[in-house]
C-alpha cells in the first residue's frame, strides 16, 4: 500500500462527490460548489469533501455514516491497494489511510 497523493487526477478520479455516505449532506454540497469554483487551487484539502484517504477525516458533521461506503469500487482505492490498510473504507470518518 503506497500513501495516496493529494492530487488533481487523483481527485478526478474520486468517487467521494457521488457518494451514499454524503449525498444528503448540505455542508458537503456547499465545499464541492466552492470546489468546482477553485480548481486550480485544490491545495487546500480542508475545502475539499473528496479524497478523503488521503486527506483524512471530514469537518462536516452531517455524513450519514450508516449509508453503504463506496471506496471499494473506486479507482483511486485499487491503484493504491488501500484493501490492505488501515482503515479501508469510510476514510472520511475513520481518517487518511496509513
Amino acid at each position: 500500500m503506497s500513501k495516496v497523493e493529494f492530487n488533481l487526477d487523483n481527485l478526478k478520479k474520486c468517487l467521494c462527490p457521488a457518494c451514499p455516505v454524503q449525498a444528503d449532506s448540505t455542508c458537503a454540497k456547499e465545499k464541492l460548489l466552492k470546489m468546482q469554483e477553485m480548481e486550480d487551487k485544490l491545495s487546500n484539502s480542508e475545502l475539499v469533501p473528496v479524497l478523503y484517504c488521503a486527506s483524512g477525516k471530514t469537518n462536516c458533521t452531517d455524513l450519514d455514516f450508516n449509508q453503504i461506503c463506496q471506496c471499494g469500487s473506486c479507482e483511486v482505492w485499487k491503484k493504491n491497494k488501500l484493501e490492505d490498510g488501515e482503515p479501508n473504507f469510510y476514510f472520511c470518518q475513520d481518517g487518511e489511510a496509513r
